[in-house]
């Protein structure tokens, strides 16, 4: 990848570079292309995490107004949001004021919207299950979860957990990746909002390269590959450019 980046930013007039890693390689990567291409060329190729993604469209196209919640704001919002619907739950009322219960389904709801999972979601799915502890527990959760979710709406403060999925909304209206070289490189997978931002991407860009860390992304090679969550992963990438009409290049 920092082969094709430095190569392409070496051209006279090289397309928009983009190199999209995980948060915690992004200082790295800049250092990788600065050595190889020193300071005016290494400016050619951008790169970013999927926050710095987020935050380079919401600067293009003015962001989200609101004062942004914090972690404490988020856990006083989650227990006024389970009082609030107590009368209907059964086995989640019992730990109303355990503060461990509280992160607990914070983390949850976390999950949740990584996965692009509604309330409305979690309602229907408790509707198709036996009666049972999951069933009741998957219906208390979609009524906990649409609870904190109107809660937020109310106070006009903006979940930072909702930054992805509000940035794949907008992203159709920016021009910073059109007809760009994207290069995503370093995932070992993605969540669902990543994915609704890939899908933008690949939509937009030129050109979309994402490496994988496998021996095969074959979709025959088999549940117990030690690959396999890369296998899935390639497999999701290839339906996602399917759905979006974007053909898929020979895997390298």
């Amino acid at each position: 990848v920092l082969e094709e980046l430095s190569h392409l930013a070496e051209q006279e007039a090289p397309p928009s570079l983009f190199l999209l890693v995980p948060e915690q390689f992004s200082f790295e990567s800049e250092k990788a292309l600065l050595r190889r291409l020193g300071p005016q060329r290494a400016s050619r190729v951008q790169v970013l995490s999927f926050t710095r993604l987020v935050q380079t469209v919401f600067r293009e196209l003015g962001g989200v107004a609101g004062k942004r919640m914090d972690d404490g704001a988020r856990a006083l919002l989650m227990s006024q949001a389970i009082r609030g619907v107590s009368d209907h739950l059964t086995l989640y009322r019992r730990h109303i004021a355990d503060t461990e219960y509280l992160q607990a389904v914070l983390s949850i709801v976390s999950e949740c919207k990584q996965c692009g999972i509604t309330p409305d979601q979690l309602s229907k799915t408790s509707e198709s299950l036996e009666k049972g502890t999951l069933k009741e527990k998957t219906r208390e959760l979609g009524l906990i979860f649409a609870s904190y979710e109107a809660l937020a709406a109310q106070t006009e403060q903006i979940d930072p957990l909702d930054d992805l999925t509000v940035a794949a909304h907008r992203m159709p209206e920016s021009r910073l990746f059109d007809g760009s070289r994207v290069y995503v490189d370093a995932f070992k997978g993605f969540t669902a909002q990543e994915m609704q931002i890939l899908a933008v991407l690949i939509r937009r860009a030129e050109k979309t390269i994402i490496t994988l860390c496998a021996d095969t992304i074959a979709d025959d090679a088999g549940t117990d590959n030690r690959f396999a969550p890369a296998i899935r992963t390639a497999a999701r990438l290839r339906d996602l450019a399917r759905e979006n009409h974007v053909p898929v290049a020979k895997i390298r």
